[in-house]
């Protein structure tokens, strides 16, 4: 068959792509009627899905600042806000937690992302932990991740998770530039953050990674090879290399649109990226996924891993998203369309997709490039017809060779959303001529 690949072919020269594209929702997800959301969601917590892994995703909506780059922010932490959504989250999962959905497999792994869980007190990161524990069937060696900013994490902060069975925290640093670091809107600097986070791995009681963004303003080779340098000297377990998203909504969107700052460009962007992982896999680091590197066996971004593999994800809090079978959904962000669902008994839903028809393919692609390694015959009888896309791409140095399986280069996994929307919008055209003939 003939299928035009040219649309999907990388330039020579240090932008094969003229942006990264984004990971897009699959075109076949409709969305459900807002009527029919409360029934659908009854309907799901009666069945005991089929066998899969399975993740819990909590969300913590406060943050005591709102830092410049991110576009997660939605309430001002307040003196008297956790306590009160620590009770509603409770009682959302007190709602179903003894229902055949929660209760009909394992789960191995547990994320607080926010916002900032951190912001919430000792006692009420104790109860919320402790409560999973007893109610839900976590797995013997379920990973639960605490997020958290250095500010305001203290001992006795941590002393709780810990005695409640958290097993892993993931630190937002971004940068030990205390320069770069106060005009983010982060408030301890470059010494605080290292004795933070070597104070925390000292205990050696859980995992510890941190956060490294690459693409912030002022940032040059020069801070970013001293921001790797201080990760490889730290006794870490992990570290992320997230490049910087920049959301339309975010004061450092508006201050670069109003060009009051100026960003690295995408090239250089890739050039941090790619020293970054060099940098890594010097120091003997083990790279578990795009953004993910291990430096001891403990860290295991069990999370993150399983998402990418299709894993069901169960979610809980404001502004939480899910997906279960097919189904996804997202909860209310607004605190009080939250707390107003909750006191009416029900899942505080604000949107719900459903996908037409099953698509093991998918989860196939989007782990395998997520590792960096992606067999074509696993997901087509015939992959032929892609193969002068491959040898496009190896020309190109995006992969180390020309064959169906594709092992993704340093640069090709800095482009890895690219290739993946790429075969994503291939893939179907193949499977649609498989099936006809």
């Amino acid at each position: 068959m003939n299928i035009d690949l040219v649309p999907y072919h990388a330039q020579p020269g240090l932008l094969p792509f003229p942006k990264r594209w984004a990971t897009m929702p699959w075109r076949d997800s409709r969305p459900l009627p807002p009527e029919s959301l409360q029934d659908s969601w009854q309907t799901l917590l009666q069945k005991a899905l089929p066998p899969n892994k399975r993740l819990l995703y909590l969300h913590i909506p406060f943050c005591a600042t709102h830092c410049t780059f991110c576009g997660f922010y939605q309430n001002p932490l307040q003196s008297d806000s956790t306590a009160r959504y620590t009770d509603y989250l409770l009682r959302e999962l007190s709602m179903e937690a003894n229902s055949p959905l929660l209760q009909g497999g394992p789960i191995h792994a547990v994320y607080f992302g926010g916002g900032t869980p951190s912001a919430l007190s000792a006692q009420q990161l104790h109860c919320i932990i402790s409560e999973l524990r007893k109610t839900l069937p976590l797995a013997p060696d379920c990973e639960i991740t605490v997020e958290g900013r250095i500010f305001n994490f203290d001992d006795e902060r941590i002393d709780a998770c810990l005695e409640a069975g958290a097993n892993r925290f993931s630190v937002g640093v971004q940068t030990f530039n205390t320069r770069i670091r106060q005009r983010m809107g982060r408030k301890a600097d470059r010494d605080q953050a290292i004795c933070f986070l070597t104070n925390l791995a000292n205990r050696d009681r859980a995992a510890v990674v941190c956060d490294l963004m690459f693409g912030l303003p002022h940032q040059t080779p020069e801070t970013w090879h001293e921001d790797l340098a201080i990760v490889r000297q730290l006794p870490l377990d992990g570290v992320d290399l997230y490049a910087l998203n920049l959301l339309p909504t975010t004061p450092l969107a508006k201050s670069v649109e109003n060009n009051r700052i100026e960003l690295p460009t995408l090239a250089q962007q890739c050039d941090f990226y790619c020293s970054g992982a060099d940098s890594l896999a010097q120091a003997g680091w083990h790279q578990l996924s795009n953004s993910h590197w291990a430096r001891t066996t403990r860290e295991r971004n069990l999370y993150n891993l399983l998402i990418k593999q299709g894993a069901d994800c169960l979610a809980l809090g404001s502004g939480a998203g899910g997906s279960l079978q097919g189904h996804a959904y997202m909860q209310h962000r607004s605190l009080d369309n939250y707390y107003r669902l909750i006191d009416s008994g029900q899942k505080p839903l604000m949107m719900m997709t459903q996908a037409s028809g099953e698509h093991p393919w998918r989860a196939k692609l989007q782990s395998g490039i997520e590792i960096g390694r992606l067999d074509l015959s696993e997901l087509v009888a015939n992959p032929y017809p892609l193969m002068p896309l491959v040898a496009q791409w190896h020309q190109n140095n995006l992969l180390k060779d020309n064959s169906f399986c594709l092992r993704l280069t340093d640069s090709g996994r800095f482009w890895a959303s690219n290739m993946m929307q790429a075969l994503q919008q291939l893939i179907p055209s193949l499977i649609t001529t498989e099936n006809h003939s």
